[in-house]
């Protein structure tokens, strides 16, 4: 298949216990909280416990006040599953499962899906657990590279369409996309959906960041195309609550959600009483919460291409078409100041500036490229700091 790459057979496939190193969690275990400038960042400016109960209505404030820190039900508060699945088109709270973040929707979406030997179609480059998580279920990758291109990165409709054969048992599609921005159109998720349901090939969609799109309309959640589909949320990317730890996989399938909340009983059984009535008051008010992150991500665009333009030696940057991130570009000059070492640069800015990007090879891009992360408000202190280095 053109402009897809095969893992199969590659190297031993890692199962759990066995799994690679995490290497962008491992980077921010050991940067993300001793430095200033967190210009790596996937998730936006945060807010204040007291911000967000200024949201509640006076029922979701009383039972704040009255909450009591017990177990909860392993599916996910009721107030919170309605809340999630009002989000999605066709959805019910019982087509909702909660979980603590997104990362084990994920988690049990693929334990619960894949079998050793299954085909796997996944874009590259990608948060390390799209690509992981698989793997350790015992999945043969086939990787669809997201096209770079001179003026940016577009979304590879034509060659997923390709790698979409008889034979894949499941797609793991990434839009939004971590960490290139692009975006898929409604048109081509309902062609990549419409494929799938023919050849029987289940979607497992990552949309944490579905409502950032800065370009065109907001493309359905698979699970509006497919009863089989797993849609994966959460409170972090879209509505600044990363500290929460919700998440949640909605899908239609009764059976797959049933065998998801089994395994969930062996990881956390219930996320947290405190952080289900916090969400709870949060997408109720998501509307107010999106567009917050929407006019701060916004305000910084418009900051970080002012900077290129008048910093050009620094770094390369175009505006993505989605989500908090972007792929950008050590720019030539700083390269070859440093020796031509692109760790040496990162290491440069966080030593000199305070300013932590989160380095392109954790997701599987070229080490001249960084993950740049705009949806905080200190990010007009990091540009300066960046600037102060001459």
């Amino acid at each position: 298949m053109a402009g897809v790459e095969a893992t199969r057979g590659a190297t031993p496939a890692p199962r759990l216990g066995t799994m690679p190193d995490f290497a962008l969690e491992r980077f921010f275990d050991r940067f993300e909280f001793d430095l200033p400038f967190q210009m790596g960042s996937s998730d936006p400016e945060t807010l204040a416990l007291d911000e967000l109960l200024a949201l509640a209505d006076d029922e979701q404030r009383e039972r704040w006040g009255r909450l009591r820190l017990g177990y909860r039900t392993a599916a996910g508060d009721p107030d919170l599953r309605a809340a999630i699945a009002a989000l999605y088109a066709g959805r019910a709270a019982d087509d909702v499962l909660v979980t603590v973040g997104a990362a084990e929707a994920l988690f049990l979406a693929f334990a619960a899906t894949i079998v050793p030997g299954d085909r796997v179609v996944a874009l590259t480059p990608a948060y390390q657990s799209l690509h992981e998580g698989p793997r350790a279920m015992g999945a043969d990758l086939v990787l669809v590279p997201v096209e770079e291109r001179g003026d940016g990165w577009r979304f590879p409709f034509e060659r997923l369409m390709d790698a979409l054969r008889p034979g894949v048992a499941v797609l793991v599609l990434n839009v939004p996309h971590n960490p290139t921005g692009v975006v898929a159109t409604p048109d081509q998720l309902t062609s990549i959906l419409a494929r799938c349901e023919e050849l029987g090939i289940r979607v497992i969609g990552d949309e944490v960041y579905r409502g950032l799109e800065w370009e065109g309309e907001t493309a359905p959640s698979v699970t509006e195309g497919s009863g089989r589909a797993v849609a994966v949320g959460v409170t972090s990317k879209v509505y600044g609550l990363a500290g929460l730890r919700i998440g949640w996989l909605v899908t239609g399938d009764r059976a797959l959600r049933r065998h998801a909340m089994a395994i969930k009983d062996y990881t956390t059984l219930c996320a947290a009483g405190p952080s289900e009535v916090l969400a709870t008051i949060a997408l109720r008010a998501e509307r107010t919460l999106r567009e917050r992150t929407r006019r701060l991500c916004t305000e910084n665009q418009a900051r970080l291409q002012a900077f290129v333009e008048s910093h050009p030696g620094i770094l390369a940057w175009q505006r993505p078409a989605g989500t908090t991130v972007s792929v950008a570009r050590i720019a030539p000059g700083t390269l070859a100041a440093h020796g031509g070492d692109p760790e040496a640069v990162l290491a440069y800015w966080r030593d000199r500036a305070g300013v932590v990007v989160a380095p392109g090879p954790a997701f599987g891009c070229a080490p001249d490229r960084f993950r740049l992360g705009f949806g905080r408000a200190d990010l007009p202190r990091a540009l300066e700091a960046l600037a102060a280095l001459g």
